[in-house]
Formats: C-alpha cells, sequence, structure tokens
C-alpha cells in the first residue's frame, strides 16, 4: 500500500501525463479547427488585403500625380509612393501573425505544453523547484504563443471599429481620386485648362496649383492617418495583448523565482558565524548581559 504522501505524488504525476496527452493528442488537433481560432485567421487575412488595396491605391494617385504637366505636384507623388515602406512593413507583421496563428498553436500544444509537463514531472521526481519554475514558465509562453494574435484580432475588432472604417473610407477618396485625375487628362475638351478639368470632376473650386496640391495634401493627411491607425491595429495591439496575457497567466499559476540557499561562511575553530552568533546571543540571554 502506497503510503498519502506518495499516493498523492502520483496522482500529481498521473494528471501531468494525462494533460501532456490531451494537449498533443486532442487540443493540437481541435483548437485550430475552432471558430475563434479560424475569425482570427480571415481577420488577418483581411487585414492584409485591405493594406495590399492600400497600398495599390496610393502607387495608382501617385503615378497619376506624376503625369501633370511641369512636375509641380512631383513631391507629392513622391511622398505617397513613400508609403508603401510602411505597407510592407505591416505586411510583413500581418504575415507573421498568420504563421504564428497557423503554426504556433499547433507548437504550443504539441511542443511546448508536453515539454512542461514533462519537466512538471521531473520537478516531482527529483524535488527541484527551479525544475517547476520552468515548467509553469513553459507553460505560460505556450499559452501565450497560441491565443496572443488570435486575442489582439477579437480585441481589435471590437474597439477598433470606428478606426477601420476611416482606413477603408481613405482608400476609397484616394482611389477616387486618381480615377478622376486620370479621366481629367484624358477627358475634356482642348481649350480647358487641366485645372477647369479637375474642377468638374472634383467638385471643388480647383483653379490654380495651391487649390490642387491642397487637395492632394489632404489626401497624403488621411492616408498617414490610416498608416498610424494600421501600425496600431495590426503591430502594436499584438504586442500589447501578448504582455497582458502573459502577466495574466503568470499571475494566475503565481510563478515564483526559486532563491539559492544562504551559504555559511566559516569562523575560526571551524564553526559557522551562524551557530558562533547564535551561541553568544544565548549566552548573553541566560546571563543578562548586554552587549552595545
Amino acid at each position: 500500500m502506497l503510503s498519502a504522501k506518495h499516493a498523492a505524488l502520483a496522482i500529481k504525476i498521473l494528471s501531468l501525463c494525462l494533460i501532456a496527452a490531451f494537449s498533443f493528442f486532442v487540443a493540437s488537433a481541435a483548437v485550430p479547427e475552432t471558430n475563434f481560432i479560424k475569425e482570427s485567421l480571415e481577420s488577418v487575412d483581411g487585414s492584409s488585403n485591405t493594406v495590399m488595396k492600400f497600398s495599390a491605391a496610393t502607387l495608382s494617385t501617385s503615378l497619376a500625380i506624376s503625369a501633370l504637366p511641369d512636375d509641380f505636384a512631383t513631391p507629392l507623388a513622391q511622398s505617397l509612393a513613400d508609403m508603401n515602406v510602411y505597407f510592407v512593413g505591416i505586411l510583413v507583421i500581418l504575415f507573421l501573425e498568420k504563421i504564428l496563428i497557423r503554426y504556433g498553436i499547433k507548437l504550443a500544444f504539441s511542443i511546448l505544453i508536453p515539454l512542461a509537463c514533462l519537466a512538471g514531472i521531473l520537478s516531482i521526481a527529483v524535488k527541484k523547484n527551479a525544475l517547476r519554475g520552468f515548467a509553469v514558465r513553459l507553460c505560460v509562453l505556450g499559452l501565450a504563443v497560441a491565443f496572443v494574435v488570435p486575442c489582439s484580432t477579437h480585441i481589435t475588432g471590437i474597439i477598433a471599429s470606428d478606426l477601420t472604417e476611416y482606413v477603408n473610407d481613405t482608400i476609397g477618396e484616394t482611389e477616387d481620386g486618381a480615377g478622376k485625375l486620370n479621366e481629367a487628362m484624358a477627358g475634356g475638351t482642348e481649350d480647358q485648362t487641366i485645372f477647369e478639368k479637375l474642377s468638374g470632376l472634383f467638385q471643388t473650386a480647383i483653379h490654380d496649383i495651391s487649390d490642387l496640391l491642397l487637395h492632394f495634401q489632404n489626401t497624403i493627411r488621411r492616408c498617414m492617418n490610416s498608416i498610424a491607425i494600421l501600425i496600431l491595429t495590426n503591430c502594436l495591439m499584438p504586442l500589447l495583448t501578448f504582455l497582458i496575457l502573459k502577466w495574466l497567466l503568470k499571475e494566475l499559476f503565481q510563478i515564483t523565482l526559486p532563491m539559492p540557499p544562504a551559504k555559511k561562511r566559516s569562523g575560526a575553530g571551524g564553526e559557522s558565524e551562524f551557530e558562533s552568533s547564535s551561541q553568544l546571543g544565548s549566552e548573553l540571554v541566560g546571563t543578562g548581559e548586554h552587549r552595545p
């Protein structure tokens, strides 16, 4: 018969083995197929399409502006073309998020969490607090890797819907401006100036260079605001979600750092300083003496 202590240890080890088996054989295949994960993947794909659509709109507008006579709007065209550096960076982050959703969840449930359970079993067997702390940290890391992007996409969809609409409106205005500019360059009568053609198409008082430049400056301003929104929602939100999720899991698991045992320095006569000071304190209490 096992003692109560050994029976408790056996139950802990068996529980960790069952968790590892469930994580490897069940969770690693079932979790990626849940609606929560599928919706997150669709959200990332939608963000990627938005960024690529935005990039195409700025490039088409840049080409249309550069076709204006006298090259007076070339700096604006260059500014629009330079925005694609930001789009490339955002796309890289989105592709990393997509990879993390598709493969990070399987990595967490098929490798990280079973390894954490194995480290927990070893910590019980050899009675090492360092292994227990490592097991908990590995489990926290696995859960954070698995759910950081899905959680961030759902949080972004809830709190940033208005910002997303602003980005879509900016893309629509940019595409519309490029189309009207190309139409003005190709249509109209020969006796009309480019500003007269644009004035009719844009339904605004574009009578000279300054009015036209002001219109596209406003377009560039909206594009920069939209890029900032894309960076916030697609780059900073996942990072912030990861930090919050990691902190929350850490608090739930109550991770404590194991401290090394205090070293005893040997004093004179082969006795440790701790023992000598304790002896001295006992003698002082016994004799009633007091040393300042």
